[in-house]
């Protein structure tokens, strides 16, 4: 446990110098603007005590209020632009921290000036910033759903905490001193307001999601100067650690972690029920995934491809389809997707979570690549990187003994990264937060009206609609839903117990294509649960989808997108 605690330290130490740090460094540096000797320490103090506490309790504290999953991340860029404000017009920053100095903590009044402001900021800037996922980041995350109060899984996220805090202080500290050589009043003053004006620009970007995006393209484009480091915690003796504190994977001596059994499996699809016990000799692809997630959809034909050239030298994929909307729970819609995707392989129907609990995975899709001795050798979560798993593949049926491989295939293109592209958009009320002029989808039956111009990203409701947790229902023959998107291709989840006819228009975009669902008039027809494709254009650009409900009775359940 000893070892853990050492290693989630460094790699706390190794996040806060990577580059996803950088989209929370302005905030981090205007800490000291005030001249406030105090506010690095209490600002970095509150982002140790968030993250920590959030990091163990925020789905408990979610699911127990029954808020949208976004609450706690909304309110927190609402304290972070405070604080920009704050330093922007300095009468407000003694309004602020008068406000704060109210704020119980442990029981006890902070009354001294600015040391409740001080926290309740590095508290907002836990709760948004979303470190790096390393190996043992990862593995604490896991930890702390599965495992929230244990002793082992508190230990390490304030350990990794800690870790985190101290290079963001160091960074703190230095942008105070710098800004304490600004002797005159005038520059000193400048620079906190544009410090204030940063923050400002930073909340804003936080608060459409921009945030993330630079991240990523920001780890893309710099040097990986922290891979190096992260090694430490790929190694043998911290991975055999983790697995023997229950992160769902039991490392042995062999090999890699030992694949868990497939467990509370409601029906197989294409095969008769298998165990990892029978498959020992075999390599083995676990693939989770679920059939109205378009991710899912477009992995398909790599892993069927596969299957196809590599099952006669010993190769197995097993799908096992674990469900995101209840329609997804019925064998028949399963059994239908199959088909519809031509689908050879074995599927195992995961309704109740159990193999993916077992697997503790997060993810659709998410592949685990199994060596001949049941050791899980290699994974990857989301699309891309065929290439390199049809090489992990090709890797371990060497080893397993087969001597004359197929060719493998010689280019598989990722599907390119939009970093503006619409993300995926829920319509039910659990966790439909993009409804135009609502915070979230109302519960229940009620009357709506189109907003008089649409946000991006968001959408919009006109007529009457019935609000359910995981989807919308249309109630009469008329009513319509609009989607204002970002993208080269539009896909929304829908059911009905009864055809219904619909029309789909696009206004706004560039280079509109066809797509498989639609026909050329914009006429389509809802009949069973499944992903249908809205739009399709020559290149990802903005626009707007509008679906015409001629016939009550259809249900819509998510958007999603590609590029």
């Amino acid at each position: 446990m000893l070892l853990l605690i050492v290693v989630a330290f460094i790699a706390g130490l190794v996040t806060a110098v990577s580059p996803c740090v950088l989209p929370i460094l302005p905030i981090v540096l205007a800490t000291g603007a005030d001249g406030d000797r105090r506010r690095p320490y209490l600002v970095i103090a509150g982002l140790i005590a968030s993250f920590s506490f959030f990091t163990l309790a925020s789905v408990q504290i979610i699911q127990a209020l029954h808020l949208p999953s976004s609450t706690l991340r909304d309110v927190a860029i609402a304290i972070i632009a405070i604080f920009g404000l704050t330093l922007l017009v300095p009468a407000l920053s003694r309004v602020f921290e008068r406000a704060t100095a109210r704020f119980p903590a442990m029981g006890v009044r902070l009354a001294t000036p600015g040391v409740a402001g001080g926290l309740i900021t590095g508290v907002g800037l836990g709760l948004v910033w979303t470190p790096c996922a390393g190996p043992i980041l990862g593995a604490i995350t896991s930890l702390a759903v599965t495992a929230p109060g244990s002793v082992a899984t508190v230990a390490l996220v304030i350990s990794y905490s800690i870790g985190a805090g101290l290079p963001l202080l160091g960074i703190a500290l230095g942008g105070r001193a710098a800004l304490a050589r600004l002797r005159l009043r005038s520059a000193s003053a400048w620079a906190s307001r544009a410090l204030g004006i940063l923050v400002l620009v930073t909340a804003g970007l936080m608060a459409v999601g921009a945030d993330t995006a630079i991240s990523a393209d920001l780890t893309n484009a710099l040097p990986d100067w922290t891979g190096t480091l992260q090694t430490l915690e790929r190694t043998g003796p911290v991975q055999s650690a983790l697995g023997n504190l229950g992160t769902g994977l039991t490392t042995t001596q062999a090999g890699g972690p030992t694949a868990p059994e497939f467990t509370g499996i409601d029906n197989w699809l294409n095969t008769q029920p298998l165990t990892m016990a029978s498959l020992r000799g075999k390599v083995v692809l676990v693939d989770f995934w679920t059939y109205s997630c378009i991710n899912c959809i477009r992995t398909l034909p790599y892993v069927e491809s596969w299957y196809q050239k590599y099952g006669p030298e010993g190769f197995v994929v097993v799908g096992v389809h674990t469900p995101e909307f209840a329609f997804e729970h019925d064998s028949g819609n399963v059994a239908a997707a199959i088909a519809r995707f031509g689908i050879t392989y074995p599927v195992a129907q995961d309704n109740e979570y159990a193999t993916w609990t077992a697997y503790n995975n997060e993810y659709w899709p998410a592949d685990y690549l199994i060596d001949a001795g049941g050791h899980i050798r290699d994974t990857h979560f989301g699309e891309g990187n065929y290439l390199q798993t049809e090489i992990s593949i090709r890797t371990l049926l060497s080893e397993a003994g087969s001597a004359a491989l197929p060719s493998p295939a010689t280019s598989a293109a990722p599907p390119p990264f939009i970093a503006s592209e619409t993300g995926e958009t829920y319509l039910g009320v659990t966790r439909g937060v993009q409804l135009a002029d609502h915070s979230s989808t109302p519960s229940g039956k009620g009357q709506y009206v189109f907003p008089a111009q649409l946000p991006q990203d968001k959408f919009g409701l006109s007529g009457s609609f019935d609000g359910q947790d995981d989807y919308i229902t249309a109630l009469e023959a008329g009513d319509k839903l609009e989607m204002s998107f970002y993208a080269r291709d539009v896909y929304l989840v829908l059911a009905a117990d009864t055809p219904v006819p619909v029309t789909v228009k696009i206004s706004g975009a560039e280079g509109v294509g066809t797509s498989e669902d639609v026909a050329a008039d914009g006429s389509m027809v809802i009949g069973a649960a499944r992903l249908y494709h809205l739009v399709h254009l020559d290149t990802a650009n903005p626009g707007i989808v509008t679906i015409t409900f001629n016939a009550p009775g259809a249900r819509a359940y998510a958007f999603t997108f590609g590029g």
